[in-house]
C-alpha cells in the first residue's frame, strides 16, 4: 500500500478489470541491450494478453528473448490507472491455442495483415490508482 492518500494499489481483480477494458497497450523487448517499446492492440482473458502482429523486429526480438513488459494507463480529469505486467511472451504455433487466441474476438486497429499471434503470462503485475 503506498503511504499517500491519491494512490491506491490495485488487487488482482481490479488489474484484469482494467486490462481488459482496453484494447491497445504497450508492450516493452529487450534484445542485446537495446529496449524498444510498442504500442499494441491486445486482448485479455483467461489471466493472458493475446496480441496480433506481423512479421517484424517486434516478432523477431520476441523469437530471441521471450521476456517483456506490458503496460496500460487510463487518465481522467480527476482519476488515472496504471497496470504494468511482466512475463513470458510466446508465439502461437499450434492450432489449438491459435484457436483460444481468436476466440478473443481482437481486431487490430488498422485493417493489415497481421497473422501471427502472441500469448504473455504474467510473471508478475502491479496496478495502481491516482486520484487529484
Amino acid at each position: 500500500m503506498s503511504d499517500q492518500p491519491n494512490i491506491r494499489e490495485l488487487t488482482e481483480d481490479e488489474t484484469w478489470e482494467i486490462l481488459g477494458k482496453h484494447q491497445i497497450g504497450r508492450l516493452a523487448t529487450a534484445v542485446g541491450g537495446d529496449v524498444e517499446i510498442f504500442p499494441v492492440n491486445f486482448a485479455a482473458t483467461n489471466r493472458r494478453i493475446f496480441v496480433r502482429t506481423a512479421p517484424g523486429s517486434k516478432l523477431a526480438e520476441i523469437a530471441v528473448n521471450g521476456h517483456v513488459a506490458f503496460e496500460v494507463d487510463e487518465v481522467g480529469a480527476d482519476l488515472a490507472y496504471s497496470v504494468v505486467l511482466k512475463g513470458a511472451a510466446e508465439i502461437l504455433e499450434h492450432d489449438d491455442d491459435i484457436t483460444d487466441a481468436e476466440a478473443t474476438g481482437l481486431l487490430t486497429f488498422l485493417d493489415t495483415h497481421k497473422p501471427v499471434w502472441l500469448r504473455i503470462t504474467p510473471t508478475a503485475m502491479s496496478g495502481r490508482r491516482f486520484t487529484r
